[in-house]
């Protein structure tokens, strides 16, 4: 694993995070540039790993399609229940089945109503 400074990058005018060809770069919490080679996984994804992947493609899908004005009140109902997460996680998390009861919770509290206007989350994918 090697460090550099993060200015050699940004002078290129690159972004410093994530895969480029063979290799993975990050920022350390110091600030310095990390680079490694990329690593591949040793076995392909699994069934479940995949209809997971695309119960989340689906999920961003449905967020597109919001209007300005739903998206918003999601954001909304993240920032005023003071949750540490997006409206857009918010949504993710309700959307693939999991924060219905937590969206509920947050939409008593705040008074804001994303339910009746996003529909139902996405059925359970299984085997």
């Amino acid at each position: 694993m090697k460090t550099l400074k993060p200015s050699i990058f940004q002078f290129l005018g690159t972004t410093t995070n994530g895969d480029m060809g063979p290799w993975t770069f990050y920022k350390s919490r110091r600030g310095k540039l990390v680079i490694f080679p990329k690593t591949w996984p040793k076995d392909p994804a699994t069934y479940h790993q995949k209809l997971n992947r695309d119960k989340f493609r689906h999920a961003a899908v449905r967020w597109r399609s919001l209007s300005p004005a739903q998206r918003d009140d999601w954001k909304n109902l993240a920032r005023k229940a003071n949750l540490t997460i997006s409206g857009y996680n918010l949504f993710l998390h309700y959307i693939c089945g999991k924060g219905t009861g937590t969206v509920e919770t947050c939409q008593r509290l705040t008074g804001i109503d994303v339910i009746t206007a996003t529909g139902p989350p996405l059925p359970y994918l299984s085997a």
